[in-house]
């Protein structure tokens, strides 16, 4: 390939290296976003850690007092229960000795009635607990995790657990219920102290309660789970899903998130960071994009201006003159070829189009002005040609005539055979009615089966030349005319109008009109002249 100074192509791969050095810094931006992707894996892999982290904790945690309120069901002698104030003293021995249960023991009845508890409460001795979930499941012979809620007597967030008391027999006499708070310092501990970046942290939620168990966020803690549809992640955790994501949680924030089970209880423990902060090295790398960017740009911009101008100057020269055309400031006439480059090519193939465009026009007038079936003058052009005939008529003190033709059995030809068969019937008919008037007349197709004819420049017997014309056109319709389907019979009704050069077109037309109504009522297949205003 030869390359020429005076080429366009030359100067725009000229312009292209140029672009090139200022693209190379532009396409830094998309670092941004592979910048992301790798931000929110290693953040996600790090979240993953931190949640199975904490959620061995809680695990541990809940294992220990599991295994501890079991050891000591399995040991309360049964007989205690009849002795209140005993069993309050081997409650007391037993937690003092390990105190992993924040908020005490307490030994119920059968009924779900607090016999003994220790520490001692004011209120817990006595009251009833038959109504928590705890009892009743315990009461059926298994350890059971209660749901976190408010204490009764106390009320701070509380985890309840309880372990069936069983006599000699295996019957069960009793429950045995440690009560932990959920922000004590011996018990979950990881989820008030760890913090994920600024505004990040833990979540530790119970799917079967559909409730948050602790956070990091102390407003969180007992709050009910966001209904389905309002976080998707969430939405799959709570079916079962374990791992990490990107979703956007209940205030709206987005966030990486990743999950961990805690298997002794079936809870989840969720670590989260929003994604402003995971992707804040994303920010700094974009600003500093930007301010570079900002320095470059008013450079880049006065060089293309001065580039683009030298260059394009021979195409805004021909896109000039070709405006001038289109507002008529000059004739339309093809432009001159200034040079032989890719700008030449483009002149020239305007020229072409130019030309293509008049013959267009061309066509287009005549389609405005004629009936695309039978080729006939339409209502437009009738005007037009009417004008032309009142003004010759006033400037030779001469005559007009309007015959007004509406077809008689039509409709029946449309509707047995169809509008193909009608069209090619009209088209018959104005070839006939072509036969019959002058060259100078003229003969339009104004309506579906409804023709004019305006004959001009008329002496004295206007009047006696209107109605041969009449007579001719009615016997033109006397031969039947030949349609693919066969020979048809077509009829006109003919209203005749006369006027002068100080007559008004659209009244006499209407005049013609309204006439060949009264043909028509006549009896169909004659003329009838309109009486002069």
């Amino acid at each position: 390939m030869r390359f020429r100074l005076n080429s366009l192509t030359t100067r725009l791969i000229l312009l292209g290296i140029l672009l090139l050095f200022v693209g190379a810094l532009s396409r830094i931006v998309f670092l941004s976003g592979y910048l992301r992707d790798d931000l929110t894996q290693l953040t996600a892999a790090q979240l993953t850690t931190i949640a199975n982290y904490a959620a061995q904790d809680v695990d541990r945690d809940i294992v220990a007092r599991r295994d501890f309120l079991k050891h000591l069901a399995a040991q309360l002698p049964t007989a205690l229960l009849a002795e209140p104030a005993e069993l309050r003293r081997w409650l007391r021995d037993r937690q003092e000795t390990n105190p992993l249960f924040s908020r005490g023991l307490a030994a119920l009845n059968s009924d779900g009635r607090v016999i003994a508890d220790f520490p001692e409460i004011p209120g817990r001795a006595g009251s009833s607990g038959a109504d928590r979930d705890y009892f009743r499941e315990a009461r059926l012979g298994r350890f059971f995790v209660g749901r976190p809620a408010p204490g009764r007597i106390v009320p701070l967030p509380i985890l309840p657990m309880a372990a069936p008391l069983r006599d000699e027999t295996g019957a069960i006499r009793g429950v045995l219920v440690g009560i932990s708070e959920l922000q004590s310092d011996n018990f979950l501990a990881a989820l008030y102290t760890t913090r994920i970046g600024e505004t990040g942290g833990l979540l530790l939620i119970s799917p079967r309660d559909k409730l948050f168990v602790g956070a990091s966020d102390q407003s969180m803690i007992l709050a009910p789970t966001p209904a389905p549809g309002v976080n998707p992640l969430h939405d799959k955790v709570m079916d079962g899903f374990r791992g990490s994501g990107v979703t956007v949680n209940a205030k709206g924030v987005e966030e990486i998130a990743a999950t961990a089970s805690v298997p002794s209880v079936d809870w989840v423990v969720v670590a989260r960071l929003p994604t402003s902060e995971a992707h804040g090295s994303v920010g700094r790398l974009v600003r500093y994009i930007v301010r570079n960017t900002a320095i470059i740009l008013p450079l880049f911009i006065l060089v293309m201006i001065l580039l683009m101008r030298w260059m394009m100057r021979p195409l805004m020269d021909t896109a000039s003159r070709a405006d001038r055309m289109t507002l008529g400031e000059i004739p339309l006439e093809p432009l001159p070829v200034i040079r032989d480059d890719e700008v030449g090519h483009l002149t020239a193939a305007f020229n072409r189009v130019l030309s293509k465009l008049l013959e267009s026009r061309a066509e287009l007038s005549h389609m405005a002005h004629h009936d695309q079936l039978t080729g006939l003058p339409n209502r437009k052009l009738l005007a037009d040609r009417m004008k032309q005939a009142q003004a010759r008529a006033h400037r030779n003190n001469s005559r007009v005539a309007v015959l007004f033709l509406d077809l008689d059995g039509f409709k029946p030809i449309n509707d047995d055979y169809g509008h193909d068969v009608g069209d090619i019937a009209l088209s018959a008919v104005a070839e006939r009615l072509s036969a019959v008037i002058r060259r100078e007349d003229t003969l339009a197709r104004v309506g579906g089966d409804e023709f004019v004819i305006l004959l001009s420049d008329l002496a004295e017997h206007a009047d006696e030349s209107a109605v041969r014309v009449a007579e001719k056109c009615l016997a033109a319709f006397a031969e039947p005319f030949r349609l693919p389907e066969g020979a048809c019979t077509l009829g006109t009704s003919i209203g005749i109008a006369l006027g002068d050069g100080d007559s008004d077109p659209d009244r006499l037309l209407i005049a013609a009109d309204q006439a060949m109504y009264r043909a028509k009522e006549a009896g169909r297949g004659r003329y009838t002249i309109a009486q002069p205003a």
